[in-house]
């Protein structure tokens, strides 16, 4: 008997583990693959400060962004933390004029932040084929290593007591009068006071097994990493309309690039909506990135391809995260549907395991209830299929 059981074993569900330790939980972690093998495994690794929406949410990324460079001495671990900015690459007036007024709602909260102009553009990234392009934006930006992130939480969970279960699918509940008794793995039953979903694109699947609704949605997205290079980017570089497409209706590439620190280009995205979990690349996705990529930087022609890799984009309905008590049960928890992960995700599941030990509901997670989803869910009667996508193209 433990006294939680996570289900997942990337970012939230490591993330999860180490807070409800630290409490004083007694905490087990099913994870059905590798640990961080998941979507957290097919991350960039940014920590994007203005795609924020809205004021409230830019209150939570900023403080998140503060408490990701206290981490890596929390967690004993060298996250390859570092601050290399991000531009957006503006190609029309609205454009223009959409950014001028993120960077100036930035630039007023203290973050660095300034437009540039194409010539501008081009001494900031002198290798970046700009050609039609009206400038760029450029935003305050950390960057770290998505696999050191799931890793070192997993290691510092582990060092307060958690018992992490690798290749342990979940295979079934048993759950009597709105209470999961029992959760299926691995060919073992394990019993916990407290049930947590934490595993990303994959919970609407599991919400479903255990009887329940979790209005999951996920895009299937794709990307590929370069040889190791000689310094070619000043910055991360993104194309504005990034998050737009990732979740969006329609085929499509949106280029983002980054040189992480031993070199290697990570080149994203080709996303397509997609009905079910497939971590297969397709045929057109990997051409179409690369094309992407070497019409923006020219000099990347002949730079040889690594590895690629295609994983689910999870989101919700409203592009906003859960957590919370699911409806219906006494003791199944919810965490998922992360928007701007790296920077939310610590600050957040920080906030769930006093939300799950002692009952405390945090302003940070006002909003994020599960149960927002209920009625919306009976009145469309099918929206709690896995991927039923609807009209939605907005995170």
């Amino acid at each position: 008997m433990t006294d939680i059981l996570i289900i997942g074993g990337g970012f939230a569900g490591t993330a999860l583990a180490y807070f409800l330790a630290r409490a004083g939980a007694v905490v087990t972690l099913l994870e059905a693959g590798v640990i961080g093998g998941g979507t957290s495994a097919a991350c960039a690794g940014r920590v994007q400060i203005i795609e924020s929406e809205t004021e409230v949410y830019l209150d939570m990324v900023l403080a998140g962004f503060a408490r990701l460079q206290t981490l890596e001495d929390e967690l004993e671990t060298d996250l390859e933390w570092r601050l290399p900015g991000h531009l957006t690459v503006l190609s029309n007036p609205q454009q223009w004029r959409q950014y001028e007024r993120l960077v100036a709602r930035l630039r007023a909260r203290g973050v660095p932040a300034e437009m540039l102009d194409g010539q501008s553009l081009r001494v900031a990234e002198p290798l970046l084929g700009a050609e039609g392009a009206l400038g760029a934006a450029y935003s305050h930006e950390g960057h770290l290593n998505p696999f050191k992130l799931c890793a070192g939480l997993a290691r510092a969970a582990r060092r307060l007591g958690v018992r992490v279960l690798t290749q342990t699918p979940v295979t079934g509940f048993e759950q009597q009068g709105g209470r999961i008794r029992a959760v299926l793995a691995g060919g073992q039953r394990y019993e916990a006071d407290a049930i947590v979903l934490a595993a990303g694109a994959w919970s609407g699947g599991l919400a479903a097994q255990a009887g329940g609704q979790f209005p999951m949605k996920f895009s299937h997205a794709e990307a590929i990493v370069s040889e190791k290079l000689p310094p070619l980017l000043n910055h991360h570089i993104g194309m504005s309309g990034f998050y737009e497409a990732v979740h969006g209706d329609a085929r499509t590439v949106t280029l983002g690039i980054g040189q992480h620190p031993g070199g290697s280009l990570l080149i994203s995205n080709a996303v397509q909506q997609a009905q079910a979990i497939d971590r297969t690349s397709t045929d057109w996705g990997m051409p179409a990135v690369a094309r992407a990529a070497q019409a923006c930087f020219p000099r990347l022609a002949g730079v040889r391809i690594l590895r690629t890799w295609s994983a689910p984009s999870p989101f919700l309905p409203d592009f906003l995260p859960a957590l919370g008590w699911l409806p219906g049960f006494d003791n199944l928890y919810v965490a998922a549907g992360f928007h701007l992960a790296i920077p939310t995700i610590p600050l957040l599941t920080e906030a769930a395991a006093a939300h799950i030990l002692e009952g405390v509901v945090s302003s940070w997670l006002a909003g994020f209830e599960p149960g927002r989803f209920a009625g919306r869910e009976r009145a469309n009667g099918s929206e709690d299929t896995e991927n039923e996508r609807g009209e939605k193209s907005k995170e």
